[in-house]
């Protein structure tokens, strides 16, 4: 058995830049939980190990304009993916939608490509954001389901843990209303 003193494992995790323990279980980037969310109607993959799943459902929200729920996945690195959902009362086709209320994924330097999403393979729209001095490249997919507008995001397509999840998300995410 190895005994360290606070200094020396001070130290160690000075050193290596964290814990001086590898991680035992890190995520094989194939297998996932499923996850189902009542109140949102959602069934969704989270990788089984190395992320923290945060919720939050807003009964307050302005339909079509503002998150009805939001998930949040998260690993020890920070933000990894999350996945909104709007409410579409209004029944807008994808594009109005995105230009009503998503047009910030419109900014000057992206790419915007035709795509499918869930395992439905319905229409979505994939949005690219490069990598710049203040973000990271990103990566959100859009589409409609069932009266809902849902956009997955990846906040940093370059950590290969980020862009997994965010494929698997968007493959795999179910509406179940």
């Amino acid at each position: 058995m190895i005994f360290m003193t606070p200094a020396t494992l001070l130290l160690a995790v000075v050193l290596t830049g964290g814990s001086p323990i590898a991680d035992r279980l890190p995520w094989d980037g194939v297998t996932v939980r499923m996850v189902a969310d009542a109140a949102s109607g959602l069934r969704f993959p989270v990788p089984l190990t190395g992320v923290l799943l945060e919720s939050r459902h807003f009964a307050d929200a302005r339909p079509g304009f503002q998150m009805r729920h939001v998930f949040t996945l998260s690993s020890v690195l920070g933000e990894v993916a999350e996945v909104a959902v709007f409410e579409n009362p209004r029944q807008l086709d994808l594009e109005a939608f995105i230009a009503q209320t998503l047009g910030f994924l419109r900014v000057s330097e992206h790419a915007e490509l035709s795509w499918t999403a869930t395992p439905s393979k319905v229409h979505a729209v994939l949005f690219e954001h490069p990598r710049t001095g203040q973000q990271y490249a990103r990566r959100a997919a859009v589409f409609a389901r069932g009266g809902f507008v849902i956009v997955v995001s990846c906040r940093n397509i370059e950590d290969g843990f980020a862009a997994g999840a965010f494929a698997a998300l968007v493959a795999q995410l179910e509406v179940q209303r």
